[in-house]
């Protein structure tokens, strides 16, 4: 596998913030969001086997497993070896929403989808099919914003267009953006669906600490 690290910490954000999992951060990434804050994985990363992570991942105890990247998605043999090697574990797959997500849909995951709005610069990008292949017991819309009007227009239309399938959506703010207003819009929606997360390993460790 290409990896640029994996480690235990907690969860800082998506479906579980706050809990112990452990990370897996696969090498090179297909987009270039401008907000991005892990540009250092867009490398060739480094040749780990999937036996010492194997290992490393017994070892810690965690019952989360997180790959995230740059893209997993563009290693998908590598992390369908991993989901099937810990069945009894769950896995939350980060992707950024361009590429297929039906193949790590297991029971056993959760794809936690990073649809990229207006300021990421990556919005064209998007794979529509994906936003309806999400399932409403197990995956999550998220959606990182500057919380501008353009942002929140495009916010309304992705709300109105999962409506149906009942979907969860993550509001989360670009890191530096204040989150208040966003929240007192989300609040006021009164949808049951939206959910709002901070990056919490962020406000423990500072934006620029790799590894937690």
């Amino acid at each position: 596998m290409r990896l640029i690290e994996h480690f235990l910490s907690i969860q800082g954000e998506g479906l579980h913030p706050g809990r112990p999992a452990y990370f897996v951060r696969f090498a090179r990434c297909n987009l270039s969001c401008v907000w991005c804050d892990s540009t250092y994985s867009f490398g060739k990363g480094a040749s780990v086997s999937l036996r010492r992570v194997a290992r490393s991942i017994r070892k810690s105890r965690a019952e989360f497993v997180c790959l995230t990247g740059g893209e997993p998605l563009l290693h998908l043999p590598d992390c369908l070896r991993l989901i099937r090697r810990f069945p009894r574990l769950h896995f939350d797959v980060e992707t950024g929403g361009s590429l297929d997500i039906r193949p790590v849909q297991k029971k056993n995951t959760s794809v936690i989808m990073d649809w990229k709005l207006e300021h990421s610069g990556m919005t064209s990008r998007m794979r529509p099919a994906n936003l309806r292949a999400l399932r409403p017991s197990s995956d999550l819309l998220k959606l990182v914003t500057d919380f501008s009007s353009a942002e929140v227009r495009q916010i309304r239309r992705l709300l109105a267009e999962t409506e149906r399938s009942r979907v969860r959506v993550s509001l989360q703010p670009v890191y530096g953006v204040d989150p208040r207003r966003m929240t007192e819009w989300a609040v006021a929606r009164r949808d049951p669906r939206i959910q709002v997360n901070l990056q919490i390993h962020k406000i423990i460790w500072g934006p620029d600490r790799r590894g937690v």
